[in-house]
């Protein structure tokens, strides 16, 4: 339905929480159990989701200045434009 069942604030640089210890560990043990009811697996799945961004590892990543090709170092265009043959 599009609701947000578990969330973990990070109000510092969108990197950093300013929570107390035990409260964040509540709170990311909540979007982990989130991630496995809605059907991600992973062996790490806080970190998958940390790194998603990370522009420095290899893959296609989301960055502030669009989708990256991390190997090419090229940002990917959103839209490609369709040729014909002549």
């Amino acid at each position: 339905d599009g609701s947000v069942t578990a969330c973990v604030p990070l109000p510092i640089a969108g990197i950093l929480s300013d929570r107390p210890l035990p409260v964040l560990a509540a709170e990311i043990a909540d979007v982990r159990h989130a991630l496995m009811e809605n059907g991600y697996r992973h062996d790490n799945a806080i970190m998958s989701f940390a790194t998603l961004a990370l522009p420095v590892s290899p893959d296609v990543k989301l960055t502030d200045k669009g989708i990256v090709d991390v190997r090419r170092g090229e940002i990917v265009p959103l839209i490609v434009e369709l040729r014909t043959a002549e």
